[in-house]
């Protein structure tokens, strides 16, 4: 072996072509050149690739080839006896090792597209996911700034509006004041009560069934004078009458057209306590101001809307100078009766 390494080669002149020549088909490459330890792995998917488009009788390991054969001519075999390739070593290239790692990872990614496929067919689809979708953004209405349908109403928790308005007509001069009028209406409590100059008044009630069952009670109108046969004709408004959530909240706190304040002091006089409770465009209907010796003075001011009442109440809360008084509602006097009442 060691005779092998340290053999020299005679130098041949490169300008000599035939000696040249004789030079490289001498020359033989070391046992251990192009072992498999050496080799560099090839790619099996190019391996097969140039195996295919290439002739069984040209594929060969190029490494264990002798560079004395590129220059030999086709008819003579120079190749040694122990590197040559025996047809019997090419069966097992045949065998696709490295691509079984490609297949599975392959196969492991159609794996993945059919899970992912599975997840997506289990998914809404089409209309549904648009249902879906309507479906959040009407439960989230209230917290929406915009939205693309009206979705459906909420459910009315209260009756349908009615009829509540009464209109008494021919009412003479003597008659046309909001007092003299209330005091023919009974059975209900009353919201508002608007007179004319035409002899007309409309009377606004709290509920329908009071005006249904005032209208009823009076067919042929009302009586005032028997002897002067003077009459006043009762007749039903035609339209309903929305109630405001305001007149809710106001029916439901016990708020009425009449505010009783107890403990005023005795130096107001009527023309001072009328002026307050005229202030601001208020419509006073009656003051009647009551006072028994060692109990306190008594005012109860009648207004003729609820709303009045419920700012003029909210007036004398507020005022350090009637702070001393009770002030709360009193009882509406045309809820309670049951004819014509003088109170």
């Amino acid at each position: 072996m060691e005779d092998k390494e340290t053999k020299t080669f005679p130098v041949a002149d490169v300008d000599d072509t035939v000696s040249f020549m004789a030079a490289a088909r001498s020359l033989k490459l070391p046992k251990t050149y192009g072992s498999p330890a050496v080799a560099t792995a090839v790619d099996a998917s190019s391996e097969k690739a140039s195996t295919s488009m290439s002739r069984p009788e040209s594929r060969v390991d190029t490494f264990g080839r002798d560079d004395a054969d590129v220059f030999a001519t086709s008819g003579q075999d120079t190749f040694d006896d122990e590197w040559s390739i025996k047809a019997d070593a090419e069966e097992p290239e045949e065998k696709p090792e490295t691509p079984k790692a490609g297949v599975s990872s392959v196969a492991g990614d159609f794996k993945i597209q059919d899970d992912t496929a599975a997840v997506v067919s289990a998914g809404p689809r089409g209309s549904e996911a648009v249902a879906s979708g309507q479906a959040s953004e009407v439960e989230d209405r209230e917290n929406l700034t915009t939205f693309k349908n009206w979705g459906t109403p909420a459910a009315r928790d209260k009756p349908a509006s009615r009829v509540r308005r009464i209109i008494i007509r021919g009412l003479p001069a003597a008659w046309c004041t909001p007092a003299k009028v209330l005091s023919l209406v009974h059975g209900g409590n009353i919201e508002s009560v608007h007179v004319h100059g035409n002899g007309t008044a409309h009377i606004l009630f709290c509920e329908h069934e009071a005006c249904q069952a005032f209208y009823d009670k009076y067919p042929n109108g009302i009586d005032l004078d028997k002897e002067r046969r003077v009459t006043v004709f009762v007749e039903m408004g035609k339209e309903v009458d929305v109630v405001s959530s305001q007149l809710s909240f106001n029916l439901s706190v016990g708020s009425t057209r009449a505010v009783r304040a107890v403990g005023v002091d005795m130096d107001a006089s009527m023309t001072q306590l009328y002026n307050m409770a005229c202030g601001s465009g208020r419509k006073v209907e009656k003051i009647l101001d009551s006072y028994v010796p060692g109990d306190a003075r008594n005012v109860v001011f009648r207004f003729c809307t609820i709303e009045d009442a419920v700012r003029f109440r909210g007036i004398l809360v507020r005022d350090p100078e009637w702070e001393h008084c009770n002030v709360q509602y009193a009882t509406d006097p045309c809820e309670f009766a049951t004819g014509m009442h003088i109170d």
